[in-house]
């Protein structure tokens, strides 16, 4: 029995938000492969996004699908990744990038796109939390001081 290809990842984003946060969830769970980032800047058109989605994707190893996260529904990463989506096969994409959706992703790479969806909405979800409010709760119990 061979050993599952690793899911291909795409990072794309306004600005270098998605290369930054390539970075700090490289600081954390160590150095990815098999990972792309776009970066829609001001001097990069329509187009040249496209086609720079095109370069990304054959860069990478996609015999295990590939996922693409991208910062916000309805702007150039995401309208290029929901297109480029529609023309290969395997390809999921999923809106709200985030640093522990990306942690989630690197660390479970060898699921399907499907498990992999669920399991990204769930740490999205688990990611937004007032830690204000936690940290109260915790003083007035236990007079603890960490989550």
């Amino acid at each position: 029995m061979s050993e599952k290809v690793p899911v291909a990842v795409i990072l794309a984003s306004h600005g270098d938000f998605a290369k930054y946060a390539l970075n700090s969830a490289e600081m954390i769970v160590g150095k990815q492969r098999n990972v792309g980032v776009l970066s829609v800047t001001l001097d990069l058109n329509l187009d040249q996004a496209k086609q720079e989605m095109e370069e990304i994707y054959d860069r990478l190893d996609h015999r295990g699908g590939t996922i693409i996260l991208v910062d916000i529904l309805g702007g150039t990463p995401s309208n290029v990744s929901g297109n480029f989506c529609l023309t290969k096969d395997n390809v999921l994409v999923i809106s709200g990038l985030n640093l522990p959706m990306l942690l989630d992703l690197f660390n479970n790479r060898k699921r399907d796109l499907n498990e992999l969806a669920i399991s990204l909405q769930k740490s999205y979800k688990m990611g937004f939390q007032n830690i204000t409010e936690r940290f109260k709760e915790e003083d007035l119990t236990d007079g603890s001081e960490t989550l």
